[in-house]
């Protein structure tokens, strides 16, 4: 086999696109991102553009003071946007695949998952072998 994709194939593939594509602004819009502060008493709930959606403060949160618990909220909100953005990136790229979706993560500076290390395969042999931590028995 040559690699090379036939007409028909391509034809699937952009139909598939298409599809796929047909409802991205709408899935788009419906993304979310949250993020809470460590006491659980600030929740904050954004859109991918940043856009608050949602504030939920706990009464403790008010003991915070003004300045505060304004910073918790942006960094919140900020955290928060991350997540949706890289939400939003899986949605693009089961339309638009893996190679243009893990440029949209560096353009958005988003972390992007390291390639795993392959492990060649030999029969008989344990790539983990070293890092088994055998207990012998007790007699």
């Amino acid at each position: 086999m040559t690699g090379r994709r036939t007409a028909e194939r391509l034809l699937a593939d952009a139909e598939e696109r298409l599809r796929l594509t047909e409802n991205l602004p709408a899935q788009l819009a419906e993304l979310r991102g949250w993020a809470y502060n460590g006491a659980d008493n600030v929740r904050v709930t954004v859109d991918v553009h940043g856009a608050l959606k949602e504030l939920k403060l706990d009464e403790s949160a008010l003991s915070l003071g003004a300045e505060e618990l304004a910073a918790q909220i942006v960094e919140l909100s900020h955290r928060a946007q991350q997540a949706a953005l890289a939400e939003g990136v899986n949605v693009l790229g089961d339309a638009l695949g893996d190679t243009a979706a893990h440029d949209m993560m560096r353009l958005a500076a988003l972390p992007v998952d390291p390639e795993p290390e392959v492990v060649p395969y030999t029969p008989g042999v344990d790539p983990n072998a070293t890092q088994w931590n055998v207990i012998s028995p007790t007699t």
